[in-house]
């Protein structure tokens, strides 16, 4: 008898990781800043030098996206599928359109709120059962796989670079009376990011997910066209760090959950939102980024606070 245990390494958690942290000289405050209204239980601890903040940064306004449901066959046809698109859902703007021709069945989706473009084999990508180790390619021929598969399907982008190749899903499989589970690496991601005004841009998902054989069995892209608007100030980085500590922060705040928080780096980008959301301007931020511990356990920790002068 066997018991599975799945476990997906989501993409834009991933996506993140991947990202090139851009740090510059600064100073090292006396000591850390008391945890604000806010922190809950969580204890923070800052021994990251804050970058230096340049006179002004380059604003961003998002290019709409106009989808129509003869866009979303076209673009269906990029991959070799056919069929009609259901309903858009209002709520995160996505038309999805589902091949059941193929054996087995594949999928692509088109976001109106972003323009974005996933497109998945459900059944390879995420599979219920795996009984051995997938044949799965280097990271330097996963690469080659990845970008002549883009190129195929028209979805490369000139300013996307490869930020990160690695393990996309893992599943432990027990066996009954065994001590330990089997570990297999089911999938693999080549992910990409982008930089705007030189600093890297969070929040972007981009990546192509390769299966059993090398085969590409995903890809998601959510990669919002974007034109300049104007220049903005920052505030110090002080002034986000203590926002940081009040739960300010640009995603929903879930430092509550942990122990304890240390901030190894911060860092000055670009926020996307994700690719269900409406979004007008791309907002610098600082990102916050070190070590954060749970029930005794150490994991990677990434909060990012709105950078730019009164807007919070």
């Amino acid at each position: 008898m066997l018991l599975k245990i799945g476990a997906l390494v989501g993409l834009a958690l991933a996506i993140i990781a991947g990202c090139v942290w851009v740090l510059g000289p600064g100073q090292v405050p006396e000591s850390p800043l008391p945890a604000g209204v806010g922190a809950g239980e969580t204890m923070f601890s800052l021994t990251a030098e804050f970058p230096e903040v340049r006179d002004s940064y380059t604003l961003y306004r998002v290019v709409p996206a106009v989808i129509t449901e003869e866009q979303v066959r076209e673009v269906a046809e990029r991959f070799g599928l056919s069929g009609e698109p259901g309903a858009m859902n209002k709520k995160t703007g996505e038309f999805l359109l589902i091949d059941a021709s193929k054996d087995p069945e594949e999928q692509v989706s088109v976001y109106a709120h972003s323009g974005a473009v996933a497109y998945h084999i459900p059944d390879l990508e995420l599979p219920t059962e795996v009984t051995r180790q997938p044949d799965l390619p280097m990271d330097a021929e996963a690469e080659k796989i990845a970008l002549a598969f883009l190129e195929t399907a028209g979805m490369q982008s000139p300013d996307a670079r490869v930020v990160e190749i690695g393990v996309n899903q893992k599943q432990e499989v027990w066996t009954a009376g065994g001590s330990e589970p089997e570990a297999y690496d089911v999938t693999k991601a080549v992910r990409f990011g982008r930089s705007l005004d030189g600093l890297p841009v969070y929040g972007d998902e981009f990546a192509v997910v390769l299966g059993d054989g090398g085969k590409v069995v995903g890809l998601v892209k959510a990669w919002r066209e974007v034109k300049p608007d104007g220049h903005v100030s920052l505030r110090s980085p002080g002034e986000a760090y203590e926002d940081l500590l009040a739960a300010k922060t640009v995603r929903p705040h879930v430092g509550g959950e942990y122990d304890r928080i240390t901030i190894e780096n911060v860092a000055i980008g670009y926020w996307m939102e994700p690719r269900g959301f409406v979004q007008d301007l791309v907002r610098p931020v600082y990102a916050f980024s070190g070590t954060a511990v749970r029930g005794g356990a150490p994991e990677p920790y990434i909060e990012y606070v709105f950078a730019d002068e009164g807007k919070r």
